[in-house]
């Protein structure tokens, strides 16, 4: 299964920790389609991978159709928020499963992009080349 490391907003990755957000929101898709896991990397914090998940299905969708309450309750931000977000493109709609927090899993290591062999946290999401090492 292909890894991708995806750099999230600090809310919107609690929100996935904390399993209330089912989809999550992106300009693009990967290549390798589903299933590929996800390494969430929470943007400002220097690199830290703090969960990961498994996106099982997507969708590729104009924003426009979605239901206002749909986006909110599954997606976690204003139809507002998602307009502004895919500025008239379609966006790609990433299902989440499987979310393993790793700041609440006991015995689990907090990884680092640096793991990866990066040098920074993707402004997107990039392939993670290769496995950590430990």
């Amino acid at each position: 299964m292909e890894t991708v490391i995806a750099t999230i907003k600090p809310g919107y990755a609690g929100l996935i920790r904390s399993r209330k957000k089912h989809w999550e929101m992106r300009k693009t898709f990967p290549q390798c389609g589903v299933p590929f896991k996800v390494l969430v990397c929470e943007s400002g914090s220097g690199g830290r991978i703090t969960c990961e998940f498994i996106v099982d299905q997507y969708r590729k969708t104009p924003v426009a159709p979605l239901p206002n309450d749909w986006v909110y309750s599954e997606v976690c931000v204003r139809k507002s928020e998602a307009y502004e977000y895919a500025a008239g493109k379609d966006i790609y709609l990433w299902h989440i499963s499987d979310v393993v927090d790793y700041c609440s899993t006991k015995g689990r290591r907090v990884l680092h992009v640096s793991d990866f062999g990066l040098p920074r946290a993707p402004q997107s999401w990039v392939y993670a080349k290769e496995a950590p090492n430990g």
